[in-house]
């Protein structure tokens, strides 16, 4: 990446000093070094944008095997990682515009970018071999971001590689190891809920070389896994709270960024993608907790000490990068235009609940 070489060799006729009149010649050479150093950049990351996948050019195509070699990968990574930062500073949560819909769209689309991106370094890492501390970390911010962009079908091709093989391959630290595995078995609970016949084969795999039983994490997945089977959801509230969990997870890890937004986002990425999953989970388990409160209850009011008590047994509350809080009164209006609820004839702020036929 360096601009000299590009300007000794392959731009050498570009910098003569000019030949107008009056004018100043070493003016003349910086102002074309520098633009050849800017077009040289911007060459370099279309060549980055546009380098061949290994998985689709089969070394077919031309620089088709570039992603095998390791110093390819890594200006690769530095690559995406430019990406990701300006896609934080520019969709990073909290903005003003992130609920208008082409905006959404376009957040989207940039997430999907970023992970084809991670996708096609990876298979560049798998083509090569190469297991080592790099390799671990392309694989471990692409199942966090996989995570936190929501997209499952990422997430569970991720996990095929990364777990057990890449971390029985890599050497240590493994920090974020704990947090990979508290993943996989949240992400087995959410995509086959309420089933969780899959979550019980993967855990049982997973002890005792990547899982310790007991230990702190093996009690709470498994307890949290267990309070779904028997639909104990007051156990349920408090296990899926951050206070149950997140004692479990690392410490936020040091990003140097002038950015703040920026360096937040990396900071507390493996934090936010199991706060994600399991908001995730709670908003499936929504629905089954409110079959048992509409089963045990023929009345509702909005009364505080109602709204609060109700808020706590079907989880109105939420966290993380999904931290949308769910209204009483939106929730109220949907559950009566679907026939759940209906207002009580002469009563305000009463409502009489249907059952279920």
């Amino acid at each position: 990446m360096r601009s000299s070489g590009g300007v000794s060799r392959g731009s050498r006729r570009a910098v003569q000093p000019s030949a107008e009149p009056g004018g100043t010649p070493n003016a003349g050479r910086g102002r074309r070094r520098s633009n050849i150093s800017n077009n040289h950049m911007r060459d370099h990351r279309r060549g980055m944008e546009l380098i061949a996948s290994v998985s689709r050019s089969s070394g077919l195509e031309k620089d088709g095997d570039l992603l095998k070699e390791c110093y390819v990968q890594e200006e690769f990574r530095t690559f995406i990682d430019r990406k990701l930062k300006s896609f934080w500073d520019l969709c990073g949560a909290g903005s003003p515009t992130s609920q208008i819909e082409s905006v959404q769209k376009q957040k989207k689309d940039n997430q999907e970018n970023i992970l084809i991106l991670f996708r096609k370094l990876r298979e560049g890492l798998f083509a090569s071999g190469r297991k080592d501390g790099f390799a671990l970390e392309v694989y471990e911010t692409s199942l966090f971001l996989s995570v936190v962009f929501n997209s499952p079908v990422q997430t569970t091709s991720i996990l095929s590689r990364l777990v057990p093989d890449i971390y029985s391959a890599s050497p240590p630290p493994q920090s974020f190891r704990l947090t990979t595995i508290l993943i996989l078995l949240l992400h087995q609970l959410v995509i086959s809920f309420p089933s969780q016949q899959t979550y019980l084969e993967q855990i049982k795999s997973l002890v005792p070389n990547l899982l310790e039983r007991p230990s702190a994490a093996y009690l709470w997945i498994s307890g949290l896994a267990r309070s779904l089977r028997t639909s104990n959801f007051v156990q349920f509230e408090k296990l899926s709270h951050p206070d149950a969990f997140d004692p479990l997870l690392p410490l936020s890890c040091s990003v140097p960024s002038s950015n703040v937004t920026t360096a937040t986002a990396f900071q507390d990425l493996p934090r936010n993608a199991v706060h994600a999953l399991v908001s995730r989970l709670r908003l499936k388990a929504r629905d089954e907790a409110w079959i048992v409160v509409r089963n045990a209850y023929r009345e509702l009011s909005s009364s505080d000490e109602t709204q609060t008590w109700l808020g706590k047994r079907l989880f109105f509350d939420n966290f993380g990068s999904e931290a949308t809080a769910v209204r009483f009164d939106e929730w109220v209006r949907e559950r009566c235009r679907d026939g759940q609820l209906r207002p009580k004839q002469g009563v305000e702020g009463r409502w009489t609940v249907c059952k279920a036929r």
